[in-house]
């Protein structure tokens, strides 16, 4: 039984506009021959104008779209974060296919995450008690440390300019919303396997699509959008080969997504019963480590393994999970020797055999010669000074233009090493969390979900160490979503909420 009098202003308000919207125009006004004659006579002058004047038709048939999204977005949470989740797993392939590479992708992704935010006070959702809960964990109260702490970097006067802390400063709202739009929608067991079964079907078709480039070869349109960078194109064929970058920005974010849900679904099939998910599960996960190594990344390889690693330290306890590391390590072992030679894995035996690749060589010596600006600068440069951002927005500043190549180095070198301690303070937390959550529990479901997510953000962590793997517009709606899977495993496991198959 609803009681009204709970039922605030603006709920009551939205309730009379949804009924009189629905009483007015559908029933009263559409639902009859002329309703019926108008909506035909619509779809026929949205089709006359994708024929005679695309572009306008384009514009129209986009807004209509956009606004259905934005509507869904404020009314289902849970579906605004599966929208979020497709439009940085789809929209860049769109944009080169559609649009000439010419939209703001970053600028929309924000756009939808603050329009599911806002569903909350469309709906009548308590954001307080949410509120309470979300802060009460040391791994949120980390994080807000650290935004803080970059909130701050706006007054380093180290900075040249400050216009590169503002976009800097949006990406991290954006996360942390995305953080708690995840933590909200987690609420009970079903959502979490609908989380799990959108991001397994996405992640599948983004595979599908690189192994269709591998056999096609890349398509005109794609070729087009390289050929107007130059750069780009060098950094797509290497090796007389071409870097798969499926539906993704770029061949090094399709492989941080492939490489850690494909650690991630392997865990989750480690643990469940039934032939016909698990064999789904470890299908779909071979095939994104297939299309993974399309993208000829050796970052994408270290992931991988580390993630493994991890896994099967913490279910080392298992006879199954014993047998799987002494499997692993034999794979590994035939896949750094064995005289087979192709690209990938070529650059598979790269990753590990380091010594001489010059690559790797010219990274180390960057690193080393800037170490002293480091210690001398305890908070750093400034935010969005270094690399390309250092060339835009801090023109003429010490690391403007210097390429970190590590999301680690980029952080001590923007944030100084308290900046960075911090971080790493932060992702000892997640791990911590999710590692004490796996032993504490006796639910073998819950137990595998643990072990998937903490093997998964390690993953992440490894990579950001030879890039930047935490922050792009695709990596940021699995990453955030994973803590916030980590975060709130706790609350099902207890008597009366234990979830059951």
């Amino acid at each position: 039984m609803i009681d009204r009098n709970n039922i605030s202003p603006l709920s009551r308000l939205t309730n009379r506009i949804e009924k009189f919207t629905e009483r007015t125009f559908l029933d009263q006004k559409l639902n009859n021959w002329l309703g019926y004659t108008l909506c035909f006579l619509f779809a026929g002058a949205i089709g006359y104008l994708m024929a005679e004047k695309t572009l306008i038709g384009l514009g129209v048939t986009a807004l209509l779209l956009g606004l259905t999204i934005v509507m869904v977005c404020l009314l289902n949470t849970e579906a605004g974060l599966y929208i979020n989740m497709f439009y940085a797993f789809f929209i860049c392939h769109f944009d080169r296919m559609v649009l000439d590479n010419q939209l703001q992708v970053g600028i929309f992704q924000d756009i939808l995450v603050y329009v599911t935010f806002l569903g909350f006070f469309v709906r009548k959702v308590n954001l307080k008690r949410s509120l309470n809960q979300f802060t009460s964990t040391s791994v949120v109260i980390m994080l807000l440390a650290v935004y803080g702490y970059m909130a701050i970097e706006l007054f380093n006067p180290y900075a040249v300019f400050f216009v590169g802390w503002f976009p800097a400063f949006r990406k991290i709202l954006s996360t942390l919303l995305i953080l708690f739009i995840s933590f909200n929608v987690f609420n009970s067991w079903a959502a979490i396997k609908r989380f799990i079964s959108v991001l397994f079907v996405s992640c599948v078709l983004v595979a599908i699509y690189a192994c269709i480039q591998q056999a096609h070869g890349l398509f005109e349109f794609e070729m087009n959008w390289l050929r107007t960078d130059p750069r780009r194109f060098r950094m797509t064929f290497v090796g007389g080969g071409a870097k798969k970058m499926s539906t993704m920005p770029d061949a090094l974010s399709f492989s941080i997504i492939m490489a850690t849900c494909s650690v991630f679904f392997i865990a989750i099939a480690n643990g469940i019963r039934g032939a016909w998910r698990k064999t789904v599960l470890i299908g779909g996960a071979m095939l994104m480590l297939i299309a993974m190594s399309y993208a000829i990344t050796r970052t994408a390889n270290a992931m991988v393994v580390g993630g493994i690693a991890l896994f099967v330290l913490l279910t080392l306890d298992k006879r199954v999970n014993r047998a799987l590391a002494v499997f692993a390590v034999v794979v590994f072992l035939l896949m750094l020797y064995l005289p087979v030679y192709n690209p990938q894995l070529d650059q598979f035996r790269q990753t590990f055999r380091t010594s001489n690749d010059p690559s790797y060589l010219v990274r180390e010596n960057n690193r080393k010669s800037i170490q002293p600006y480091m210690y001398r600068h305890p908070i750093g440069g400034g935010l969005g000074t270094t690399g390309s951002e250092g060339l835009e927005y801090n023109p003429g500043h010490y690391l403007s233009g210097f390429p970190p190549d590590s999301g680690y180095l980029k952080k001590s070198l923007e944030m100084g090493w308290i900046g960075f301690g911090m971080i790493c303070i932060l992702y000892f937390l997640i791990l911590r969390t999710g590692i004490r959550g796996y032993f504490h529990t006796r639910d073998p479901k819950i137990r595998t979900l643990y072990a998937a997510a903490t093997a998964a953000c390690f993953a992440f962590y490894v990579g950001d160490f030879s890039q930047v793997a935490i922050g792009q517009i695709t990596d940021v709606m699995v990453y955030y979503p994973f803590i916030a899977l980590i975060l709130k495993l706790k609350d099902f496991d207890q008597p009366t909420k234990t979830p059951t198959a």
